[in-house]
Protein backbone atom coordinates (compact mmCIF):
# COMPACT_ATOMS: atom_id res chain seq x y z
CA UNK A 1 0.00 0.00 0.00
CA UNK A 2 1.79 3.30 -1.18
CA UNK A 3 0.34 6.59 -0.09
CA UNK A 4 0.90 9.95 -1.72
CA UNK A 5 -0.13 12.88 1.21
CA UNK A 6 0.05 16.52 -0.73
CA UNK A 7 -0.23 19.02 1.94
CA UNK A 8 -0.16 22.57 0.69
CA UNK A 9 2.51 23.54 2.44
CA UNK A 10 5.37 21.87 4.04
CA UNK A 11 6.19 22.22 7.63
CA UNK A 12 6.48 25.50 8.02
CA UNK A 13 3.05 25.73 7.61
CA UNK A 14 0.86 25.55 10.38
CA UNK A 15 -2.12 23.80 8.46
CA UNK A 16 0.07 21.18 6.77
CA UNK A 17 2.09 20.83 9.88
CA UNK A 18 -1.03 20.04 12.01
CA UNK A 19 -3.06 18.00 9.31
CA UNK A 20 -1.05 16.55 7.70
CA UNK A 21 2.84 16.15 9.11
CA UNK A 22 2.38 15.23 12.78
CA UNK A 23 0.21 12.10 11.38
CA UNK A 24 2.86 10.60 9.29
CA UNK A 25 4.81 8.91 12.41
CA UNK A 26 2.02 6.99 13.27
CA UNK A 27 1.39 6.05 8.88
CA UNK A 28 4.81 5.01 9.24
CA UNK A 29 4.07 2.91 12.48
CA UNK A 30 1.15 1.21 10.67
CA UNK A 31 3.51 -0.04 8.10
CA UNK A 32 2.05 2.30 5.38
CA UNK A 33 5.11 3.05 2.80
CA UNK A 34 4.17 6.61 1.74
CA UNK A 35 5.96 10.42 -0.04
CA UNK A 36 5.13 13.61 1.08
CA UNK A 37 5.17 16.45 -1.95
CA UNK A 38 3.87 20.03 -0.50
CA UNK A 39 2.76 22.26 -3.39
CA UNK A 40 4.42 25.46 -1.77
CA UNK A 41 7.72 24.98 0.11
CA UNK A 42 9.74 26.36 2.65
CA UNK A 43 11.51 28.52 0.46
CA UNK A 44 8.09 29.85 -0.98
CA UNK A 45 6.90 30.39 2.64
CA UNK A 46 10.04 32.43 3.93
CA UNK A 47 10.03 34.93 0.95
CA UNK A 48 5.95 35.39 1.55
CA UNK A 49 6.29 36.02 5.63
CA UNK A 50 9.20 37.92 5.55
CA UNK A 51 7.88 39.89 2.33
CA UNK A 52 3.85 39.99 2.78
CA UNK A 53 3.39 38.84 -1.17
CA UNK A 54 4.10 35.44 -3.14
CA UNK A 55 7.43 35.33 -5.07
CA UNK A 56 5.95 34.74 -8.39
CA UNK A 57 8.48 33.23 -10.04
CA UNK A 58 8.64 30.38 -7.36
CA UNK A 59 5.14 29.97 -6.98
CA UNK A 60 5.13 29.57 -10.97
CA UNK A 61 7.36 26.60 -10.53
CA UNK A 62 6.01 24.92 -7.81
CA UNK A 63 2.50 24.80 -9.77
CA UNK A 64 4.64 23.03 -12.49
CA UNK A 65 6.29 20.36 -10.44
CA UNK A 66 2.71 20.07 -8.39
CA UNK A 67 1.38 19.16 -12.17
CA UNK A 68 3.79 16.62 -13.29
CA UNK A 69 3.22 15.18 -9.50
CA UNK A 70 -0.58 14.20 -10.65
CA UNK A 71 0.12 14.04 -14.02
CA UNK A 72 3.03 11.25 -13.61
CA UNK A 73 3.84 10.39 -10.24
CA UNK A 74 0.84 9.62 -8.88
CA UNK A 75 0.59 6.45 -10.87
CA UNK A 76 2.70 5.06 -8.59
CA UNK A 77 0.44 5.44 -5.57
CA UNK A 78 -3.02 3.34 -4.61
CA UNK A 79 -4.47 6.48 -2.38
CA UNK A 80 -3.64 10.54 -2.52
CA UNK A 81 -4.53 12.84 0.51
CA UNK A 82 -4.62 16.39 -0.10
CA UNK A 83 -5.04 19.16 1.45
CA UNK A 84 -7.66 21.67 0.50
CA UNK A 85 -7.38 21.41 -3.82
CA UNK A 86 -5.17 19.93 -6.09
CA UNK A 87 -3.95 23.34 -7.73
CA UNK A 88 -6.00 26.77 -6.26
CA UNK A 89 -7.64 29.19 -8.59
CA UNK A 90 -7.66 26.30 -10.98
CA UNK A 91 -11.04 24.72 -12.49
CA UNK A 92 -11.21 20.95 -11.13
CA UNK A 93 -9.14 19.06 -13.97
CA UNK A 94 -6.72 17.75 -12.35
CA UNK A 95 -9.51 16.06 -9.55
CA UNK A 96 -11.71 15.22 -12.18
CA UNK A 97 -8.37 13.30 -14.50
CA UNK A 98 -7.62 11.54 -11.22
CA UNK A 99 -10.51 10.16 -10.93
CA UNK A 100 -10.48 9.28 -15.20
CA UNK A 101 -7.21 7.14 -14.40
CA UNK A 102 -8.94 5.60 -11.05
CA UNK A 103 -6.39 7.05 -8.59
CA UNK A 104 -8.81 7.28 -5.26
CA UNK A 105 -8.00 10.35 -3.17
CA UNK A 106 -9.00 11.49 0.80
CA UNK A 107 -9.25 15.24 0.94
CA UNK A 108 -9.12 16.99 4.43
CA UNK A 109 -10.11 20.79 5.37
CA UNK A 110 -9.28 22.90 8.15
CA UNK A 111 -11.00 26.57 6.48
CA UNK A 112 -14.01 26.91 4.47
CA UNK A 113 -11.66 27.51 0.59
CA UNK A 114 -14.38 27.90 -1.05
CA UNK A 115 -15.28 31.31 0.20
CA UNK A 116 -12.10 32.34 -1.68
CA UNK A 117 -14.29 31.60 -4.91
CA UNK A 118 -17.73 32.19 -4.16
CA UNK A 119 -17.19 35.67 -2.29
CA UNK A 120 -14.16 36.75 -4.83
CA UNK A 121 -13.66 40.28 -5.80
CA UNK A 122 -13.67 39.40 -8.97
CA UNK A 123 -16.70 38.61 -11.36
CA UNK A 124 -14.87 36.16 -13.51
CA UNK A 125 -13.21 33.94 -10.40
CA UNK A 126 -16.67 33.80 -8.93
CA UNK A 127 -18.47 32.85 -12.13
CA UNK A 128 -15.62 30.09 -12.85
CA UNK A 129 -14.78 28.47 -9.67
CA UNK A 130 -17.96 29.18 -7.37
CA UNK A 131 -18.75 25.48 -7.19
CA UNK A 132 -14.90 24.33 -7.58
CA UNK A 133 -14.67 22.79 -4.17
CA UNK A 134 -18.17 21.09 -4.08
CA UNK A 135 -16.78 18.96 -7.14
CA UNK A 136 -13.24 18.10 -5.24
CA UNK A 137 -15.11 17.01 -2.32
CA UNK A 138 -17.90 15.15 -4.95
CA UNK A 139 -15.05 13.46 -6.61
CA UNK A 140 -13.38 12.45 -3.59
CA UNK A 141 -13.21 9.15 -1.99
CA UNK A 142 -13.68 10.72 1.44
CA UNK A 143 -13.83 14.12 2.94
CA UNK A 144 -12.18 14.92 6.05
CA UNK A 145 -13.05 18.41 7.54
CA UNK A 146 -12.22 19.83 10.54
CA UNK A 147 -15.56 22.03 11.64
CA UNK A 148 -19.35 21.53 11.60
CA UNK A 149 -19.31 24.20 8.92
CA UNK A 150 -17.39 22.25 6.72
CA UNK A 151 -18.84 18.99 6.88
CA UNK A 152 -22.26 21.07 6.34
CA UNK A 153 -21.28 21.82 2.92
CA UNK A 154 -19.59 18.21 2.57
CA UNK A 155 -22.81 17.31 2.83
CA UNK A 156 -24.72 19.78 0.70
CA UNK A 157 -21.80 18.73 -1.83
CA UNK A 158 -23.17 15.12 -2.04
CA UNK A 159 -19.86 13.61 -0.60
CA UNK A 160 -19.76 9.87 -0.98
CA UNK A 161 -18.33 9.50 2.83
CA UNK A 162 -17.55 12.47 5.50
CA UNK A 163 -14.81 12.47 8.45
CA UNK A 164 -15.28 14.94 11.17
CA UNK A 165 -10.91 15.16 12.57
CA UNK A 166 -10.70 18.64 14.28
CA UNK A 167 -7.21 20.06 14.61
CA UNK A 168 -5.56 18.59 17.29
CA UNK A 169 -2.47 18.94 19.38
CA UNK A 170 0.21 16.52 20.76
CA UNK A 171 -0.10 17.02 24.83
CA UNK A 172 2.82 15.58 25.12
CA UNK A 173 4.77 18.65 23.91
CA UNK A 174 2.14 21.09 25.71
CA UNK A 175 1.68 20.09 29.60
CA UNK A 176 4.82 21.80 30.43
CA UNK A 177 5.24 24.17 33.26
CA UNK A 178 6.85 27.03 32.46
CA UNK A 179 7.80 30.52 34.50
CA UNK A 180 6.32 33.28 33.74
CA UNK A 181 8.99 36.39 33.67
CA UNK A 182 6.36 39.22 33.28
CA UNK A 183 4.76 40.41 36.47
CA UNK A 184 2.23 42.33 34.26
CA UNK A 185 -1.12 40.32 33.92
CA UNK A 186 -0.55 38.35 29.96
CA UNK A 187 -3.00 38.25 27.46
CA UNK A 188 -1.87 35.98 24.82
CA UNK A 189 -2.93 35.67 20.98
CA UNK A 190 -1.15 33.29 18.68
CA UNK A 191 -1.70 33.41 14.83
CA UNK A 192 -0.27 33.92 11.69
CA UNK A 193 0.17 37.75 9.12
CA UNK A 194 -3.02 36.61 7.75
CA UNK A 195 -5.12 36.18 10.98
CA UNK A 196 -3.88 39.22 12.48
CA UNK A 197 -6.37 41.52 11.62
CA UNK A 198 -8.64 40.20 14.01
CA UNK A 199 -6.71 41.46 16.80
CA UNK A 200 -7.96 45.17 15.01
CA UNK A 201 -11.72 44.03 15.98
CA UNK A 202 -10.81 44.29 20.41
CA UNK A 203 -8.27 47.07 18.94
CA UNK A 204 -9.95 49.73 21.95
CA UNK A 205 -10.92 47.08 24.50
CA UNK A 206 -7.52 46.09 25.00
CA UNK A 207 -6.55 49.84 24.83
CA UNK A 208 -8.87 50.38 27.35
CA UNK A 209 -8.23 47.71 29.54
CA UNK A 210 -4.27 47.85 29.61
CA UNK A 211 -4.46 51.32 30.46
CA UNK A 212 -6.81 50.51 33.56
CA UNK A 213 -4.98 47.90 34.60
CA UNK A 214 -0.85 46.52 34.88
CA UNK A 215 -1.62 44.32 32.00
CA UNK A 216 0.22 43.29 28.71
CA UNK A 217 -0.72 41.65 25.44
CA UNK A 218 1.74 39.10 24.18
CA UNK A 219 1.05 38.71 19.95
CA UNK A 220 2.96 35.85 19.20
CA UNK A 221 3.36 35.71 15.07
CA UNK A 222 1.65 39.59 14.40
CA UNK A 223 2.06 40.83 11.29
CA UNK A 224 4.39 43.78 12.04
CA UNK A 225 2.80 45.43 8.93
CA UNK A 226 -0.15 46.48 11.63
CA UNK A 227 1.83 47.19 14.57
CA UNK A 228 0.63 51.04 13.94
CA UNK A 229 -2.12 50.32 14.04
CA UNK A 230 -2.46 48.80 17.40
CA UNK A 231 -3.25 51.37 20.30
CA UNK A 232 -2.65 49.12 23.61
CA UNK A 233 0.40 47.71 25.40
CA UNK A 234 1.86 45.00 23.71
CA UNK A 235 4.90 42.68 23.28
CA UNK A 236 5.36 41.12 19.13
CA UNK A 237 6.92 37.83 19.71
CA UNK A 238 8.06 35.85 16.36
CA UNK A 239 6.45 32.64 15.74
CA UNK A 240 9.21 29.59 16.30
CA UNK A 241 7.78 25.86 16.45
CA UNK A 242 10.32 24.79 19.09
CA UNK A 243 9.06 27.85 21.58
CA UNK A 244 5.57 28.63 20.74
CA UNK A 245 4.40 26.28 23.34
CA UNK A 246 7.13 27.73 26.15
CA UNK A 247 5.29 31.26 25.22
CA UNK A 248 1.92 30.35 25.45
CA UNK A 249 2.40 29.09 29.02
CA UNK A 250 3.45 32.51 29.89
CA UNK A 251 -0.11 33.53 29.11
CA UNK A 252 -2.66 34.38 31.66
CA UNK A 253 -5.51 33.94 29.76
CA UNK A 254 -5.67 33.24 25.73
CA UNK A 255 -7.80 35.00 23.43
CA UNK A 256 -9.43 34.63 19.63
CA UNK A 257 -11.34 37.25 18.07
CA UNK A 258 -12.99 36.40 15.28
CA UNK A 259 -15.18 38.52 12.63
CA UNK A 260 -18.76 36.71 11.89
CA UNK A 261 -18.13 36.15 7.94
CA UNK A 262 -18.18 33.23 5.32
CA UNK A 263 -15.02 32.21 5.85
CA UNK A 264 -14.76 32.25 9.93
CA UNK A 265 -17.19 29.88 10.22
CA UNK A 266 -15.56 27.41 8.54
CA UNK A 267 -11.99 27.96 11.06
CA UNK A 268 -11.75 25.20 13.41
CA UNK A 269 -10.71 26.98 16.55
CA UNK A 270 -7.01 25.83 17.05
CA UNK A 271 -5.83 28.75 18.59
CA UNK A 272 -8.24 27.56 21.66
CA UNK A 273 -6.91 24.00 21.80
CA UNK A 274 -3.22 25.54 22.31
CA UNK A 275 -4.48 27.81 25.09
CA UNK A 276 -6.38 25.13 26.64
CA UNK A 277 -2.90 22.34 26.23
CA UNK A 278 -1.38 24.83 28.49
CA UNK A 279 -4.45 24.74 31.23
CA UNK A 280 -4.92 28.72 29.99
CA UNK A 281 -8.65 29.83 30.11
CA UNK A 282 -9.49 31.07 26.96
CA UNK A 283 -12.21 33.62 25.62
CA UNK A 284 -13.26 33.70 21.67
CA UNK A 285 -16.18 35.52 19.20
CA UNK A 286 -18.79 33.22 19.13
CA UNK A 287 -18.32 32.07 15.75
CA UNK A 288 -18.31 28.89 14.05
CA UNK A 289 -16.23 26.24 15.68
CA UNK A 290 -15.74 28.44 18.77
CA UNK A 291 -19.00 27.56 20.03
CA UNK A 292 -18.81 23.96 20.46
CA UNK A 293 -15.10 24.10 21.62
CA UNK A 294 -16.02 26.71 23.83
CA UNK A 295 -18.81 25.44 27.11
CA UNK A 296 -19.77 29.40 27.63
CA UNK A 297 -18.81 30.09 31.35
CA UNK A 298 -17.49 26.06 31.94
CA UNK A 299 -13.82 26.32 29.98
CA UNK A 300 -13.76 29.36 29.04
CA UNK A 301 -16.55 32.61 27.50
CA UNK A 302 -17.51 33.80 25.01
CA UNK A 303 -17.50 37.26 24.03
CA UNK A 304 -20.18 38.57 21.67
CA UNK A 305 -19.57 42.38 22.50
CA UNK A 306 -16.57 44.73 23.29
CA UNK A 307 -18.59 44.84 26.82
CA UNK A 308 -18.35 41.06 27.19
CA UNK A 309 -14.78 41.25 25.97
CA UNK A 310 -13.93 43.83 28.68
CA UNK A 311 -15.77 42.29 31.49
CA UNK A 312 -14.16 38.74 31.18
CA UNK A 313 -10.78 39.74 31.17
CA UNK A 314 -11.30 41.71 34.31
CA UNK A 315 -13.17 38.83 35.58
CA UNK A 316 -9.77 36.40 35.07
CA UNK A 317 -7.56 39.34 35.84
CA UNK A 318 -9.19 39.46 39.32
CA UNK A 319 -9.06 36.38 40.25
CA UNK A 320 -6.25 33.83 40.20
CA UNK A 321 -8.62 31.10 41.29
CA UNK A 322 -11.18 31.15 38.37
CA UNK A 323 -8.48 31.38 35.96
CA UNK A 324 -6.92 27.97 36.86
CA UNK A 325 -10.50 26.33 37.53
CA UNK A 326 -11.17 27.31 33.74
CA UNK A 327 -8.07 26.33 32.56
CA UNK A 328 -8.34 22.87 33.99
CA UNK A 329 -11.87 22.57 32.42
CA UNK A 330 -10.14 23.65 29.20
CA UNK A 331 -7.15 20.86 29.33
CA UNK A 332 -9.84 18.14 30.39
CA UNK A 333 -11.84 19.41 26.58
CA UNK A 334 -8.52 19.08 25.17
CA UNK A 335 -7.90 15.78 26.25
CA UNK A 336 -11.25 13.87 25.66
CA UNK A 337 -11.39 15.80 22.20
CA UNK A 338 -8.26 17.96 20.88
CA UNK A 339 -5.74 15.40 21.66
CA UNK A 340 -3.88 13.89 18.98
CA UNK A 341 -4.15 10.06 20.94
CA UNK A 342 -7.90 10.58 20.54
CA UNK A 343 -7.79 11.33 16.57
CA UNK A 344 -4.93 9.24 15.15
CA UNK A 345 -6.20 5.98 14.91
CA UNK A 346 -9.67 7.33 13.35
CA UNK A 347 -6.93 9.12 10.94
CA UNK A 348 -5.07 6.06 10.18
CA UNK A 349 -8.92 3.76 9.55
CA UNK A 350 -9.81 6.42 7.24
CA UNK A 351 -6.87 5.37 5.13
CA UNK A 352 -7.10 1.45 5.40
CA UNK A 353 -10.81 1.87 4.95
CA UNK A 354 -10.40 3.73 1.53
CA UNK A 355 -8.41 1.54 0.24
CA UNK A 356 -10.46 -1.40 1.09
CA UNK A 357 -13.30 0.26 -0.50
CA UNK A 358 -11.79 0.73 -3.54
CA UNK A 359 -10.14 -3.03 -3.73
CA UNK A 360 -13.93 -4.02 -3.51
Amino acid sequence: MRVLFLPKYDRLGASSRYRTFQYLPFVKEAGIDFDVKPLFNKEYLIYKYKYGRENKLLTIKRLFKRIKTILIDSWGYDLLVIEKELLPYFPPIFEYYLKLIGKPYVVDYDDAVWHNYDNHRKKIVRLLLNKKIKTVMKLASVVIGGSEYIIEYARNAGSKKIEKIPTVIDLRKYNRKVKKRDEKFVIGWIGSPSTSRYILSINEVLAKFTQRYNAVVHLIGFDKKLEGKLMFNKKIIEWSEDTEVDEICKFDVGIMPLEDGPFEKGKCGFKLIQYMGCKKPVIASPVGENNIIVKHGVNGYLAKDPQDWFKYLELFYNSRGIRREIGEKGFETVQRFYSLDVTKDRYISVLFDTLQEVKK
